[in-house]
């Protein structure tokens, strides 16, 4: 069962680098490349500059697009290009930003970002604990007026078969503490046992 030791793993691995894929470089230059487009300051989102996650956009759109510069001065241009070539380092971090071209640039959501995220997440508990050493449970089967009560019996279940016993309630009695924990504010809110009675 779960123990501290993969949950201090998982917060590395979730945060290393690639877990979203569309991504700016950490490199403070430009690369040469073929100009695909070349958009203007004005042709932003906002009418007034890029951010580099705008102009990335716009290069997941672009069919020939295969990466994007955005230049942070002067014109402030969003520069779509192809056919990388050489590496310019400059000292002011400020000047540009780069990355390359990513389907997920185009759909750049949180909705997105999280799926990655949960991708991840699955993987890796999946890959670190045999079938009858995990257990799934949603949200919603966890709450629901049906489903709640023996979603806790089986969670209670599964918490007491663990190496570390852990003194788990009755299983008789678990559908009475889900009662009072998860139904508690209805009992004081008339609207809302109204909407949803308590059986």
């Amino acid at each position: 069962h779960s123990t501290r030791a993969p949950v201090d793993a998982w917060i590395k691995w979730r945060d290393a680098p690639g877990d979203i894929r569309c991504v700016r470089h950490p490199t403070i230059g430009y690369h040469d490349g073929d100009i695909v487009r070349t958009l203007q300051s004005w042709d932003a989102p906002n009418g007034f500059n890029f951010s580099w996650k705008d102009c990335a956009k716009y290069c997941g759109m672009e069919k020939e697009c295969e990466f994007w510069t955005l230049e942070r001065s002067g014109g402030q241009q969003c520069l779509l290009k192809k056919n990388k070539g050489d590496y310019h380092e400059v000292f002011d971090e400020d000047l540009y930003r780069e990355g390359d071209s990513h389907i997920d640039c185009i759909f750049q959501s949180t909705f997105v970002q999280e799926l990655r995220f949960w991708e991840r997440f699955v993987a890796f508990w999946m890959a670190r604990f045999h079938k009858e050493d995990r257990i799934i449970m949603s949200y919603e089967g966890f709450t629901g007026q049906d489903t709640g009560a023996d979603a806790s019996v089986k969670l209670a279940d599964f918490l007491r078969k663990g190496e570390s016993g852990l003194d788990v309630v009755k299983t008789e009695q678990v559908p009475c503490v889900w009662e009072k924990v998860v139904n508690y504010r209805k009992a004081s809110n008339p609207v809302m046992e109204a909407s949803n009675p308590v059986m």
